[in-house]
């Protein structure tokens, strides 16, 4: 069963050549023979000079322009004949919006961990880059509704400089310290499966075969929304079950979806509120 499958990175993935290949390479354990995967991020030059996707999920703002990107190309990867998109930054930038534009499955990192996770685990400790991402986190469990399965969200401790994303994919540094760091904090708190709850962190320590801590699993998300996306491909075309546009997911219609980007595009193109200058 001949799967096509679009990654949807929140990052510059021309700017992460490293981060890419270690994706493509975990795709190809993960994933059956006759899976393709191909990488896609947000458009070259999205960020700002100096700021990282680290940096950027800390403004609402950019997380909601750059959602608008992810949504689009799950549009663009249906048209192109995609079967699904798995969206690996764990904040699930654009899933909804995403959903209510496509017929083919378009599976998240965080929703994915927290549902799927209940099959591994009862209590839930989340790992994240920085302290400012910990609010962001609980707010996505209770829209989930799993916050009462989690027990702790634990920040690296010191966070993640940009400086070393580098070396987080090169398995160099006192990466993996720092996690163990963490988890043994949410193991002590009652944690029982620890999930990595940030795209990059997650695929660096596959990179390093880091599979439990003290005996306590550690989620592969990434894995996971891979196997996920290809058990829906497969239940879509053996037992026709797909997205419903009936409710939380309603469709527009591709007139309208045009309709409201062009205009969009063009209030944000004419705009001066940010002028140079300006507050």
């Amino acid at each position: 069963m001949t799967i096509r499958i679009w990654h949807q990175s929140f990052t510059d993935v021309e700017q992460l050549p490293s981060y890419v290949a270690m994706l493509q390479h975990h795709a190809g354990r993960v994933c059956s023979a006759d899976t393709e995967l191909v990488v896609h991020g947000v458009r070259a030059g999205s960020y700002p000079p100096g700021m990282n996707p680290i940096e950027a999920t800390r403004y609402p703002w950019s997380n909601h322009v750059l959602a608008t990107q992810i949504a689009h190309n799950a549009a663009q990867a249906e048209a192109e004949g995609y079967d699904a998109v798995v969206v690996s930054c764990f904040f699930d930038p654009g899933l909804r919006e995403a959903r209510s534009l496509v017929d083919i499955p378009v599976i998240s990192m965080a929703e994915t961990s927290l549902l799927l996770g209940t099959s591994v685990g009862g209590r839930f400790g989340l790992i994240g880059l920085e302290r400012a991402q910990s609010f962001a986190l609980r707010e996505l469990a209770t829209a989930y509704g799993a916050l009462d399965r989690v027990v702790a969200t634990v920040p690296l401790d010191p966070a993640i400089t940009e400086a070393e994303l580098e070396e987080m994919f090169s398995c160099g540094g006192d990466l993996l310290d720092r996690v163990q760091r963490a988890a043994r904090v949410a193991i002590d708190a009652g944690a029982d499966v620890i999930i990595p709850a940030e795209g990059m962190l997650n695929t660096s320590l596959v990179r390093r075969g880091v599979t439990e801590i003290d005996g306590v699993p550690v989620l592969d998300s990434y894995g996971l929304g891979l196997a996920y996306a290809e058990a829906l491909v497969g239940l879509q075309r053996s037992v026709g079950l797909k997205v419903s546009h009936a409710g939380a997911y309603g469709r527009p219609t591709n007139a309208h979806a045009a309709h409201f980007a062009a205009v969009t595009g063009a209030v944000l193109t004419e705009s001066t509120a940010w002028q140079v200058g300006a507050p």
